[in-house]
C-alpha cells in the first residue's frame, strides 16, 4: 500500500498543457522566469479542476490515498474540499493559509492574515473535516527573522493546531515561486517544535537534496520528536540517514504532485522518480512498509471509528 501525503489539487488553464515545457526538475524551477507571461496569466485565472489526472497517475503506480492540498494562488479550502468529496475513499484534505501571497507576492503586514487563522484552522477541521494543516509559507504570517519571535508570531496557529490534535508541513529549501526563500532554512522551527511538543511538524522535502538545508533538518529532528520528514524530493542517500537517524517511524512518502509537476518526464514520471528513493536509500521491507503508508496513518490519523481509509483501501 502506499500514500501520497503530498499533493497539490486543481490547476489553471495556462497550465492545462506544459508537455513541452517542463519534462526536467530544472525546467520546472525556472518555469516562472522562462515564461513570465504564462505564469503571470495563472495568478487572475480561475482554478479548474484536475484530480482526473491525479488519479489516472495514482492508478498507474498502486498508490491508495493522496493527502491533497491547494495549489498557491487563488484555490480555496472550500475547491480541495470538493475535489476530495469526488474521490472519498482515495483523497483526504489539508487546508492552506496564506497560499495566495505565494505565488502574487507577500503582503507588507501580515498581521490581519496571521490573526484570523484560528478561525480558519477552526472552519477547515469542524466543517471541511480536513486532517491537518499543508505547507507554511511562513513569510504569509510573519516578517520576523529571529527564531523566537518567528515562534511567537505563529503561536495563535500552532495553539490551535495542538487543540485539535492536526499536523502541520513547513517547506525546505527552495521553492518555483518568488520570495519566501529565507525560510526554506528550517532551523527557525526548532524554536517552534519546541514549544508545541504535541503538534506533529513535517519538514517536507527534508531539503531537497541540498546538504546544507538537509543537515539543519537533521539537527532539528534529532532534538524534538514531535519532527517528522516526508521523501518529496530528497535523494537517496540523505533518505537512508534519515531512516537511519530517527527512524522510519518518523518519515512518510511524499512526491509534491501538481499542476506543474505532474509533466516531468526525464528521466522517468514524478511518482517513478519519487518511489526509485526508497530502493536507491535500501530500505528495509520494513522500512519501506513504514515510509509508504504506516506514518501517514499514524501522523494524520487515517484509521478511526468514524473514517477509514486502511479498512476500505484493503
Amino acid at each position: 500500500m502506499i500514500i501520497d501525503t503530498h499533493v497539490h489539487v486543481l490547476s489553471y488553464p495556462s497550465l492545462q498543457d506544459l508537455s513541452e515545457k517542463i519534462t526536467t526538475t530544472e525546467d520546472l524551477i525556472t518555469f516562472r522566469t522562462r515564461y513570465p507571461r504564462l505564469y503571470k496569466a495563472t495568478l487572475s485565472e480561475s482554478p479548474v479542476d484536475n484530480s482526473q489526472y491525479l488519479i489516472s497517475d495514482m492508478d498507474k503506480h498502486g498508490v491508495s490515498c493522496a493527502l491533497v492540498q491547494a495549489r498557491p494562488g487563488s484555490v480555496t479550502n472550500e475547491q480541495v474540499a470538493d475535489v476530495v468529496k469526488k474521490y472519498p475513499d482515495r483523497l483526504a484534505g489539508l487546508f492552506r493559509i496564506g497560499h495566495d501571497q505565494e505565488a502574487a507576492g507577500y503582503l507588507d503586514d501580515p498581521k490581519p492574515v496571521r490573526e484570523t487563522a484560528p478561525e480558519e484552522i477552526k472552519f477547515c477541521i469542524e466543517k471541511l473535516h480536513m486532517k491537518g494543516m499543508g505547507e507554511v509559507f511562513v513569510r504569509a504570517f510573519t516578517t520576523e527573522i529571529h527564531p523566537e519571535k518567528i515562534a511567537k508570531d505563529l503561536d495563535p496557529i500552532m495553539n490551535t493546531l495542538g487543540k485539535y490534535k492536526v499536523p502541520v508541513q513547513f517547506p525546505t529549501a527552495w521553492s518555483q515561486f518568488p520570495g519566501g526563500l529565507y525560510y526554506g532554512n528550517p532551523i527557525f522551527v526548532d524554536e517552534i517544535a519546541q514549544r508545541h511538543p504535541d503538534v506533529p511538524i513535517i519538514l517536507t522535502k527534508m531539503g531537497r537534496g541540498i546538504g546544507y538545508y538537509f543537515d539543519t533538518s537533521m539537527a532539528v529532528a534529532l532534538r524534538n520528536t514531535n519532527i517528522f520528514f516526508d521523501t518529496v524530493g530528497t535523494i537517496g542517500s540523505h533518505l537512508r540517514i534519515a531512516v537511519d537517524k530517527i527512524g522510519a517511524e518518523r518519515v512518510m512518502f511524499g512526491t509534491d504532485w501538481s499542476a506543474t509537476w505532474r509533466w516531468i518526464s526525464k528521466p522517468a514520471d514524478l511518482y517513478t522518480i519519487r518511489l526509485k528513493t526508497l530502493d536507491d536509500a535500501g530500505l528495509s521491507d520494513r522500512e519501506r512498509e513504514q515510509v509508504l503508508w504506516k506514518t501517514a496513518v499514524q501522523v494524520f490519523k487515517l484509521e478511526t471509528e468514524e473514517h477509514s481509509f486502511v479498512k476500505r483501501m484493503d
